[in-house]
């Protein structure tokens, strides 16, 4: 991660307003939310558009891992995060590594998960999970 970015995000959050009545301040709803997700997009990404040969008229989207993981917070969870293409996630990291995440499809097919270098496509039907491991520079993919 960008050594610059905690410390703007410690500047956004000291400086975002707790509510109307709090500061005199006006309420800035685009930088107390915007604040939120970036911290979101700093855990989990979900932009990147692949396709496949088995459904070529939808769009499938990857699901990267801490991808941006800041070094001020090298252990922790965090659960509920939405994902592009139908799926909510949650991830437990420690020592500023992926420990698991487990992926919950609400609506989803079919997505690849990435965390490093390493990538692999799931299918499940909405109100499936399965965990995903790091494993030996890899990941492994098994029942929740």
């Amino acid at each position: 991660m960008n050594p610059c970015v905690y410390p703007l995000l410690g500047l956004l959050l000291c400086g975002a307003t707790l509510g109307l009545a709090q500061d005199e301040r006006p309420f800035q709803i685009d930088g107390n939310f915007g604040g939120t997700a970036g911290i979101d997009e700093m855990l989990l990404q979900s932009s990147e558009r692949y396709y496949s040969a088995s459904a070529p008229t939808e769009d499938f989207y990857v699901i990267d891992l801490l991808p941006a993981l800041p070094s001020a917070r090298p252990s922790g969870s965090i659960h509920g995060l939405k994902a592009r293409g139908g799926f909510k996630v949650d991830i437990d990291w420690k020592d500023g590594a992926l420990l698991s995440a487990v992926v919950h499809s609400v609506a989803g097919s079919q997505t690849r998960v990435r965390y490093g270098l390493a990538t692999k496509e799931i299918h499940l039907q909405p109100g499936q999970s399965v965990r995903v491991m790091a494993v030996h520079g890899g990941i492994e993919v098994g029942p929740v």
